[in-house]
């Protein structure tokens, strides 16, 4: 019963079915170890599938489109021979004479000539030429133009150019490869720049290469003249068996059909045309503001309503920015600071910001050199994380506004780089190897004339070799908390926003939690305990933060504003700290540099008890003089975990003791082997 069906069914797929009744724009792209077949459009990368099954349980390779009869060719890997297929997507069997015993994943359809090419590297298989003219007494007779080791390359599919009598492909080393199918010649043309497996290759009429990759659907378009030209043309499917055909003749826009792509309207400098790989998405459910309209070229609609500066663009100082969302989705946006007419890799503003439904508010840094005078901004929303100013993607919508940024008379100095580094068993001096937290960071200063406008703090989460929950916290002691212009204080981890106010509540000075928990921010890696402070764990990189925090009204400026702002650690609510420590208020526990007063959360009670002489010495050290928290003046390798730091660093001993008057440049004679290199 199971062989009649089977025979059933191609007997049907056999039928002869119409052939698509256009050349079509849209790329074809067969996936699965079934074949399924998806529509492709190359300006955006969106797709959608036309057959879920062609009539066959395997696979279909070697795809190409025929400009002579409008079919698609291909091999089907469940008779090993070819078929074709037309306008209802069912495989119609052919049966081609003179090919060896396998199966080919390499072929297209000529354009200059009506005849189908597979391609399989090794002595006894090569480049094959299928005759598809039925009025030739050739028809479905392959020859065999050269043999896989003469023509030996490591490629994945190839495409005809829509005006030579080549085939091109891009093989998993990123050279672009011509070949002459007459002959069998191949010509490498140069490196364009990317590699992988490119399972999918097209062109279009205007003579440009596309290259789909298998392993994340990036779409490549290369100028075969140029091939270092190659550009990051869309982001399309991914897939592990990925094939690809398209009419070549065809433009990759047909204009006769409805519009369904979104563009930019900045001037073409910016990258907005198609020419230009310019900004585009596919039209959708996903928007700035109340809607998006679709046109088959830029600047022919222009419906920017989504995207708002609130406050005005000052050299130096932040602005607000708020955008609309119809839905959830990611967004990235770009202002050409320097005024160079396009938007560089670090003219970033907005980094994979995971957007809300509704209203979403952003903190921007306007640079305090960016170039005075009128410039363009570039906001794309789409379901695609990470992408760039460029190319096309199959949602969302991007909205260019044309902006002004005024110089605001901001001066800006910085602190050097320095290291706070904590150990966090206080009031037991315990293992004292000063790795629990480690923060590198310096201090901006943003003034007009004596008149402090803001401060940024910029660092990096170095090591934490803690078993206890810190936080890690800056407190600005002569700046009350009232002064602080709470909407645009700005925290960013790791290049993301936070959208936590980092401001302390319910104090009376100015506190800035910038590592609200170092244990759950520093993600260990595999067979690690702790974060970059083992041997065989250092391959981590730091955390990099950010916090700004300006004023209502500007601060006198006076040397005591710097030296007030210090770093220290305090323990996370809810989370085990020791012996000494009220987990149900672990943040009036609080660790401070050696003399420092704590701050107003911090519970008295905690001093004198362990190893701590605070009330006889001073706060936040031993008898011996010995601190728990220490500023190191510049980078600074960190003692290895459970390592003494007398060990790491024999003379500190020394400079503690003598209240820091002995061994003034203990920091510089780490012992290698007990110590990170930072």
């Amino acid at each position: 019963m199971k062989s009649s069906i089977v025979s059933l069914l191609f007997i049907a797929a056999g039928s002869s079915a119409a052939p698509f009744d256009t050349c079509p724009s849209k790329a074809f792209l067969v996936q699965g170890t079934t074949a399924t077949v998806f529509g492709v459009n190359l300006v955006s990368g969106s797709y959608n599938r036309f057959a879920a099954n062609v009539g066959t349980n395997q696979k279909v390779n070697g795809f190409g489109f025929s400009v002579h009869d409008r079919y698609l060719y291909g091999w089907d890997y469940s008779r090993g021979n070819i078929g074709r297929i037309g306008k209802d997507y069912a495989l119609e069997p052919l049966n081609a004479s003179g090919l060896p015993n396998t199966n080919f994943y390499v072929g297209d359809v000529s354009v200059q000539q009506n005849a189908y090419y597979v391609y399989r590297k090794g002595a006894d298989y090569g480049l094959y030429r299928i005759v598809l003219d039925e009025n030739d007494s050739d028809y479905l007779v392959a020859s065999k133009v050269i043999d896989g080791s003469s023509l030996s390359l490591n490629i994945f599919d190839l495409a005809f150019h829509p005006d030579e009598n080549l085939a091109y492909s891009v093989d998993n080393r990123g050279n672009l490869i011509a070949i002459d199918v007459m002959t069998g010649s191949s010509f490498n043309l140069g490196f364009t720049g990317v590699t992988g497996t490119f399972g999918a290759v097209y062109f279009d009429v205007e003579g440009y290469l596309y290259i789909s990759r298998n392993s994340d659907g990036h779409i490549f378009r290369i100028d075969i003249n140029v091939p270092t030209s190659t550009t990051l043309f869309a982001y399309g499917p991914s897939s592990g068996n990925n094939d690809g055909a398209r009419c070549a003749t065809a433009p990759i826009i047909d204009e006769s059909e409805a519009p369904t792509l979104d563009y930019g309207d900045a001037p073409d400098s910016y990258a907005t045309s198609i020419s230009a790989n310019g900004a585009r998405h596919g039209k959708g459910n996903l928007y700035f503001g109340n809607g998006v309209s679709a046109e088959h070229t830029p600047n022919q609609v222009d419906d920017d309503d989504g995207v708002n500066f609130v406050t005005g663009l000052e050299t130096g100082l932040d602005t607000l920015v708020s955008y609309r969302l119809s839905a959830p989705g990611y967004v990235n946006a770009w202002v050409d600071w320097n005024g160079n007419g396009q938007f560089d890799e670090s003219e970033q503003i907005i980094t994979e910001h995971l957007g809300t439904l509704g209203e979403n508010r952003v903190l921007v840094e306007v640079p305090i050199d960016a170039r005075e005078g009128t410039t363009w901004a570039r906001f794309r929303v789409s379901n695609t994380p990470s992408i760039s100013p460029l190319g096309g993607v199959d949602s969302g919508e991007v909205e260019d506004i044309s902006v002004s940024i005024v110089a605001s008379g901001v001066v800006e100095t910085t602190t050097a780089w320095q290291t706070a580094a904590f150990e966090d068993l206080w009031p037991q001096q315990g293992d004292y190897d000063f790795n629990d937290v480690v923060v590198k960071y310096r201090i901006f200063k943003s003034q007009i004339g004596n008149q402090v406008v803001r401060f940024k703090i910029d660092g990096e989460l170095l090591a934490v070799g803690a078993s206890y929950h810190n936080a890690f916290a800056f407190r600005f002691a002569n700046i009350a908390r009232n002064q602080v212009d709470e909407p645009l204080v700005r925290l960013t981890i790791n290049g993301q926003q936070i959208a936590k106010n980092p401001l302390e509540a319910g104090r009376n000075e100015a506190i800035l939690i910038a590592l609200d928990d170092t244990k759950v921010i520093a993600n260990t890696q595999s067979g690690c305990k702790y974060f970059r402070t083992e041997s065989g764990c250092l391959n981590q990189q730091p955390i990099p933060f950010s916090v700004t925090l300006p004023f209502k009204n500007t601060v006198t400026d006076s040397a005591s504003l710097i030296s007030g702002v210090s770093p220290f650690i305090f323990a996370v609510n809810g989370f085990d700290h020791g012996p000494f420590v009220d987990s149900n208020n672990a943040r009036a526990w609080e660790v401070h540099l050696k003399n420092h007063t704590p701050t107003e959360a911090f519970n008295t009670d905690y001093f004198d008890q362990g190893d701590d002489m605070s009330s006889t010495y001073g706060n936040f050290q031993t008898a011996n003089g010995l601190p728990w928290a220490l500023i190191i003046g510049t980078s600074w390798n960190h003692p290895k975990e459970s390592t003494d730091m007398l060990l790491a660093y024999p003379e500190f001993g020394g400079f503690a003791e003598s209240a820091g008057s002995a061994n003034t440049n203990w920091f510089r004679s780490a012992v290698g082997q007990h110590s990170v290199q930072n």
